[in-house]
């Protein structure tokens, strides 16, 4: 059985008995040794580091499993399991009205209207730290919208039960807690 492809000859019995001679007893050694060593890198590969002032969530096929603390961590490898490193101790921002590396104001968020019909620009930012990890990954999705969303509705929804000057004057500190 001869087959021709693009000016070549292509002789199947011919190719299979090369094969045949190229396995013989000393090679069916060396492919063992080839295939233990990547069954040992394949294992290997579930290590992974986890930095301080971060927190590993591993997954077992897509599922939350645990949270690993720092350091030199394993974990099953691909496809069984995966691993996120979420960053804890870092103090994150959101803004609304403006936006600091910009450096101006941005006034679709900060134009709002008070309680007695009055228009006032405010600014506010929120600082926060993840403590949940996997909540933080898995419970919504894009965590950094939500909380802007929230914090803008929140702010505005206060602003509106209050008169400007109230809002502006002794009422300040208490719509920012609020």
């Amino acid at each position: 059985m001869e087959w021709k492809v693009e000016n070549a000859d292509w002789n199947f019995e011919e190719i299979l008995k090369t094969l045949k001679k190229y396995v013989n007893r000393e090679n069916k050694k060396v492919y063992g040794i080839l295939l233990l060593i990547l069954i040992l890198l394949w294992a290997v590969s579930g290590l992974y580091i986890v930095g301080p002032g971060e927190q590993g969530v591993v997954r077992r096929f897509g599922r939350h499993v645990r949270t690993t603390t720092p350091g030199l961590r394993y974990r099953l490898p691909t496809p069984f399991e995966e691993h996120d490193v979420v960053d804890v101790a870092t103090v994150r921002r959101t803004e609304i009205g403006y936006r600091t590396e910009r450096a101006d104001s941005v006034e679709e968020e900060a134009l709002m209207l008070t309680g007695d019909e009055n228009i006032v620009k405010v600014h506010l930012f929120v600082q926060y730290r993840v403590v949940d990890p996997a909540s933080f990954l898995f419970q919504v999705e894009e965590p950094e919208v939500v909380l802007h969303t929230a914090a803008e509705v929140a702010l505005r929804s206060i602003v509106g039960q209050n008169t400007i000057d109230y809002t502006m004057t002794e009422g300040r500190v208490e719509v920012q807690s609020r």
